[in-house]
C-alpha cells in the first residue's frame, strides 16, 4: 500500500472518530441535567443517545487496547531491545504504583473537606493518592534525567 494513501486513509479514520464522538458528546450536553425530573432522567439513561455513547466509549477503550497490544508485538519484532526497556518501564511504574497504594494515605474526607454529599471511599481516596505520587515521582525522575543527563555524559568523556 502507498504510505501516501495509508496516511490519508488515517487522517479520515481519525476526523471520523473524532467527529462521531463531538456528535455524541452533544447528545449528553443536550440531556437533560441535575435540575430536571427523575423521570426525565431515568428515560434519557435507558434512551438510545445514552446507549450509543456507551457503545461508542466502549468500542474506543478496546479497539485502543487492541492496537497498543499490537503496537507492542510488532515493536517486539522490529526492535526488541528498545521495546523490551519499555516494557520494563511500565512495570516499574506499576510497581510503583502498587507501592504507593500499599502504603496507603493519611486522607480522609474530612481533611480534604470533601462535601457532605461527595463522600468517597478510602480506597478511592488511596488509589488516587498512589496514582498522584506515581506520576509526581515520574516527573521528578524525567527531571532529573534531562539535568543530569547532559552532566554525566561530559563527566564520561
Amino acid at each position: 500500500m502507498d504510505i501516501k494513501k495509508f496516511n490519508l486513509y488515517m487522517s479520515i479514520l481519525k476526523i471520523g472518530l473524532v467527529g462521531i464522538g463531538v456528535i455524541l458528546c452533544l447528545f449528553i450536553i443536550g440531556g437533560p441535567n441535575m435540575e430536571n425530573t427523575l423521570e426525565t432522567q431515568e428515560i434519557f439513561r435507558e434512551g438510545v443517545s445514552m446507549s450509543l455513547i456507551t457503545s461508542f466509549t466502549g468500542f474506543i477503550i478496546f479497539a485502543s487496547i487492541g492496537l497498543i497490544l499490537l503496537f507492542f508485538v510488532l515493536q517486539l519484532i522490529s526492535n526488541p531491545k528498545k521495546t523490551i526497556l519499555s516494557i520494563i518501564g511500565l512495570l516499574v511504574a506499576l510497581v510503583l504504583y502498587l507501592f504507593f497504594l500499599m502504603i496507603g494515605t493519611s486522607d480522609t474526607n474530612e481533611s480534604l473537606a470533601l462535601l457532605e454529599d461527595v463522600q468517597v471511599a478510602q480506597g478511592t481516596i488511596r488509589s488516587s493518592s498512589a496514582g498522584i505520587y506515581t506520576v509526581v515521582f515520574g516527573v521528578f525522575a524525567a527531571l532529573m534525567v534531562a539535568v543530569f543527563g547532559p552532566l554525566l555524559g561530559r563527566y564520561r568523556k
